[in-house]
């Protein structure tokens, strides 16, 4: 399980660090061309977006994870423990729910519009719209690690690699 857990990290940090360098990228090849030789690509404006929104949805998967969200952290924190642990489960609870629903309905909306091609660069919307239900099974999942850190010993995320010694990575956050 914690292999797994970490594995899940691991794969969606390094997803969120590729989506941003291309992103970053994409954005300053854009502009580039745009400002000094005067040439626009719109279908480079569509994949920037799609590549933008991916990296919303699996960040806030990972997000939660590391308990980066915005909470109410004053009022919860004033509760007594026990109380304390049920309200943190009753949100996980909750957003797993959503997660859920969200997975069912944007399951249904690619079924309809889907084979649909993207106006600019004739990708399908359906591999487009694929990284919502996918996000937020991610999202799932970390709700159910969420709740389970609760009873069991569930390693800490690791926030960009920082404890990550045994594979020679540096650290990403910054050693100051």
């Amino acid at each position: 399980m914690k292999k797994l857990i970490l594995g899940i990290d691991r794969f969606l940090s390094m997803l969120g660090i590729g989506l941003v360098a291309i992103l970053a990228t994409g954005v300053i090849i854009s502009v580039i061309l745009r400002y000094v030789f005067s040439i626009a690509f719109v279908w480079s404006e569509e994949l920037l977006t799609m590549v933008f929104v991916a990296t919303t949805f699996f960040g806030a998967a990972l997000g939660l994870r590391e308990s980066e969200h915005i909470a109410v952290s004053n009022f919860v924190s004033a509760m007594p423990k026990r109380t304390q642990k049920v309200v943190t489960i009753i949100a996980q609870v909750v957003i797993i729910s959503v997660s859920f629903i969200m997975v069912y309905y944007s399951y249904r909306m690619i079924m309809k519009v889907g084979r649909v091609p993207s106006p600019a660069t004739g990708i399908l919307r359906g591999y487009y719209y694929a990284m919502i239900p996918i996000s937020f099974v991610f999202t799932a999942f970390y709700g159910v690690v969420n709740i389970l850190k609760e009873y069991m010993d569930i390693p800490e995320p690791t926030k960009g690699y920082k404890d990550d010694f045994e594979l020679g990575i540096s650290v990403i956050e910054g050693d100051a």
